[in-house]
């Protein structure tokens, strides 16, 4: 199926969704969140970059807080960052890691302080769509490309695995003719069904 713009395949996958879906509704003008989210974000324990990290960033959004909460139980550090990239959270004991749970738990961390954490091993967000190249499309703010850019300026990100995490409906063979310079490409992407390595590999 081809798409002539990126919100073409937003409107696309926010209707096909819904059969899925989970609160928060509406799932529109949102990265969606979706049953089997959970089992999802467990996958990640299966990779081995992650086994070895120490600082992991996870956005805000919904279908992530299972991966927040198993970054915790396992003892590493959760970089996060505030809704509308209002600032960063760091948290590094399991507590609430709902949006308003790590707002009044986090400590919060500067910006010009994000260089002391010296690097992110696993870079973690939501998606409304992404293929198997790792092209992905956010929710059409700007803020996921935005966090990926700022802890890349800070040199964050280097030997750095991005993660998405998405349901089997989001995921499309190729996206590339939407893309755009300023796009970040996602490593793996993990589901419900399935680890997909984006260089077409599925394990």
């Amino acid at each position: 199926m081809q798409f002539k713009t990126k919100q073409d395949v937003r409107e696309f996958v926010w209707r096909k969704i819904r059969e899925v879906a989970l609160p928060p509704f509406p799932v529109s003008g949102r990265i969606p969140n979706f049953k089997g989210s959970k089992i999802a974000c467990e996958r990640i324990r299966e990779l081995n970059k992650y086994k070895e990290s120490r600082i992991v960033f996870s956005a805000p959004d919904s279908p992530l807080k299972r991966v927040r909460e198993i970054v915790l139980e396992d003892g590493k550090i959760l970089l996060a960052v505030k809704p509308r990239m209002t600032g960063f959270l760091i948290l590094d004991s399991l507590l609430d890691v709902s949006i308003r749970g790590m707002l009044k738990n986090g400590k919060e961390i500067r910006e010009n302080e994000l260089e002391k954490l010296k690097r992110v091993d696993i870079f973690v967000q939501g998606c409304v769509a992404v293929d198997i190249n790792g092209n992905r499309i956010g929710k059409g703010s700007g803020y996921g490309d935005r966090e990926y850019q700022l802890l890349k300026k800070y040199g964050l990100l280097k030997n750095c695995l991005y993660v998405v995490i998405a349901h089997d409906i989001q995921v499309f063979n190729d996206l590339s003719y939407l893309m755009e310079n300023h796009d970040a490409k996602t490593d793996v992407i993990l589901t419900p069904s399935k680890i997909v390595w984006c260089k077409n590999e599925i394990y």
